[in-house]
């Protein structure tokens, strides 16, 4: 089996548009595998939004000090490989396969009623490859929620994280902050740490109630740790951060308001570990790590002939958080976008964030097949405003405001999914380690 079937098999295992959550069949589907997710120290990070700028942030910083380190995503953005990274260097297509077919073998003899999901699958693929590669500590994000995420199955991690509650998957985790934040607190253990980041009251009730329940420490944004000083320039961003034993100047190519405060959340995460004697923070090493750091496609600056925003903004919440940064950046110039949302999603909330902000937008449909019927998002948005375009395939539509965007010296902003900035990534780029169509 090469690469590319493996692709094929693995997605159509068990479509991304038939979501189940619950943990007997990882479970089962690990315990068959020999339960490789033991075999290392485990940081679990959740929340709506900010998992992914944590989750490379401490992986980079513990990297940077001697330590092997896996790290796993979800999702990605051009190459499945992005998921599942030793030491920040992606899984290697050969490695996807052999633990592709190793997960495989065990998950073909489970019972249709345990058949493993998409997820489950490469969740399982990624605990077989870190235990392979022998690493120290492993850094993983939530896909969705948290109580029954695939992700919640290591019994005793060393670190838990929340970053943010808000809005989203409310189909599945709830309707109101306070239900979401139930699941979202779900990833909390007995007896262990957990570093929570800026989160709304009502939210933050749930949580600490929960984490007071099983005696978990909590280490909070603007009680224990906090930032001040901080300074926005396109590439080039710096804040100090205040923690309760230490203060760092900090520096980072990562842009935007909730950049700074994701980083922040992953220092008193690292804090915390340190208090835990995973490692011992050298300042110098850990300037350099975040100095260096960039995650594709969360408010990131693409030089080319224009001004190109990627930002995979896919809720409204982000998409608020999105327009602040664009009015911070570019107080003074015109932005054109191109819109893609998943069928998940309140397009109609996101929408309503971004269009007053822009000149003109096009709605285009995600390379998913959880996207939205692109002509539905634009029937609706064309009622209620005069600045949106429609055209369907990302890379006609990533073109045709490109070019308006150069004929008028204005930013291009590419958002609303990861699959529609994934797709325009690769496109703007030529990115060949992409999975491609």
């Amino acid at each position: 089996m090469n690469y590319e079937e493996m692709l094929r098999e693995l997605y159509s295992v068990h479509p991304e548009t038939k979501i189940k959550l619950g943990l007997d069949r990882i479970r089962e589907l690990l315990k068959r595998l020999g339960n490789p997710q033991n075999a290392f120290k485990y940081v679990h990070v959740g929340g709506t939004n900010g998992k992914g700028t944590v989750v490379k942030t401490i992986g980079s910083v513990l990297k940077a000090h001697e330590l092997n380190v896996g790290t796993y995503f979800s999702p990605h953005l051009e190459t499945f490989r992005e998921r599942i990274r030793f030491n920040d260097e992606y899984i290697s297509r050969d490695e996807a396969v052999e633990m592709f077919e190793e997960v495989m073998k065990q998950a073909k003899d489970m019972t249709n009623e345990m058949e493993p999901t998409f997820f489950e699958m490469v969740t399982a693929m990624a605990f077989l490859y870190f235990k392979r590669k022998k690493a120290d500590i492993v850094i993983s994000e939530v896909g969705l929620g948290g109580r029954f995420d695939a992700t919640n199955v290591v019994e005793k991690p060393v670190l838990c994280v929340i970053t943010t509650v808000d809005y989203d998957h409310m189909d599945i985790l709830g309707s109101t902050l306070s239900e979401i934040a139930f699941e979202k607190a779900g990833i909390i253990k007995e007896g262990v740490p957990v570093v929570l980041g800026n989160i709304l009251p009502e939210a933050l009730n749930v949580i600490t109630s929960r984490a007071k329940e099983l005696d978990a420490e909590t280490i909070r944004w603007g009680k224990d740790y906090r930032i001040v000083n901080e300074k926005f320039e396109l590439g080039r961003n710096s804040f100090d951060y205040l923690g309760k034993n230490r203060k760092l100047h900090v520096e980072t190519r990562m842009n935007g308001v909730q950049a700074m405060q994701n980083i922040s959340v992953a220092l008193a995460s690292l804090g915390r570990l340190e208090k835990e004697k995973i490692f011992e923070l050298d300042e110098k090493k850990t300037f350099d790590a975040i100095f260096t750091l960039n995650l594709e496609g969360r408010f990131e600056w693409l030089p080319s002939d224009i001004t190109v925003i990627l930002d995979a903004a896919h809720n409204a919440p982000a998409m608020k958080v999105l327009v602040q940064n664009l009015k911070k950046y570019f107080p003074s110039k015109n932005v054109n976008a191109v819109m893609g949302i998943l069928n998940d999603k309140d397009y109609k909330s996101m929408i309503e964030e971004v269009a007053p902000a822009v000149k003109k937008f096009y709605i285009t449909s995600p390379m998913s097949e959880r996207a939205t019927n692109p002509f539905d998002i634009y029937t609706w948005a064309a009622k209620a405003y005069d600045n949106v375009g429609f055209v369907k395939d990302v890379k006609d539509a990533v073109s045709m405001c490109h070019d308006m965007s150069k004929e008028e010296n204005a930013v291009m902003l590419v958002s609303g999914s990861f699959y529609t900035v994934g797709a325009a990534r690769t496109f703007l780029t030529g990115n060949l380690e992409a999975d491609g169509e």
